[in-house]
């Protein structure tokens, strides 16, 4: 398979909507319409519950691993290896099949951050665990994790369009969330709750 192929499989790889088919699936909800409308895995714990959550998550992981793993296997150019993870997480935030909407690609970053640099991928889960039981919220926690990534990978000397893919990643996960700032900022951001 030629070089260019790698992130165009990414992308229709990434854009399988696991998250709307598990609400569906699970409980008949549909994950656009209810909770915060958002097609990513935190909507569909709320929306659709706990079983519904997992089997999304379980999928967006698969989903995005994948497509990055046979790029790294492959020995494909680090740049096209950057260049796949990209179209995963476009094509999860923008899937054709839900009309260009999506979720906002946080699970498909820091999975394909495991791939392309591990050190990254633990960065990323000890900052979003940390802000996560601090505050409670979601929204903050992946997005002050996610400027962890390209911290991470500098530190562990990656390759350098690794490093500017999590950098890159890192503002597209704080302009997907500019909605859930400026509840932040108003106080009116919702907390994951336990029963979720």
């Amino acid at each position: 398979m030629p070089d260019f192929a790698f992130p165009i499989v990414g992308f229709l790889s990434g854009s399988v909507p696991f998250s709307y088919l598990a609400g569906r699936f699970f409980a008949g909800r549909d994950v656009r319409r209810e909770g915060s409308g958002n097609v990513g895995a935190t909507n569909v714990f709320r929306v659709a519950g706990r079983w519904a959550g997992i089997a999304a998550v379980i999928g967006d992981v698969l989903k995005s691993l994948l497509p990055i793993a046979a790029a790294r296997l492959s020995g494909i150019a680090p740049g096209w290896q950057a260049a796949t993870a990209a179209g995963v997480v476009l094509g999860h935030c923008y899937s054709p099949f839900l009309r260009f909407a999506g979720g906002k690609g946080v699970i498909s970053t820091v999975t394909v951050s495991l791939v392309l640099c591990w050190p990254s991928a633990l960065a990323f889960g000890a900052v979003w665990l940390g802000v996560f039981l601090a505050r409670g919220y979601v929204s903050l926690a992946s997005i002050l994790a996610s400027f962890a990534l390209p911290l991470g990978a500098a530190l562990a000397r990656a390759e350098r369009s690794t490093t500017v893919f999590f950098g890159l990643a890192a503002l597209f996960v704080l302009f997907k969330h500019r909605a859930n700032v400026r509840r932040l900022l108003d106080g009116t951001e919702s907390r994951m709750r336990r029963s979720d």
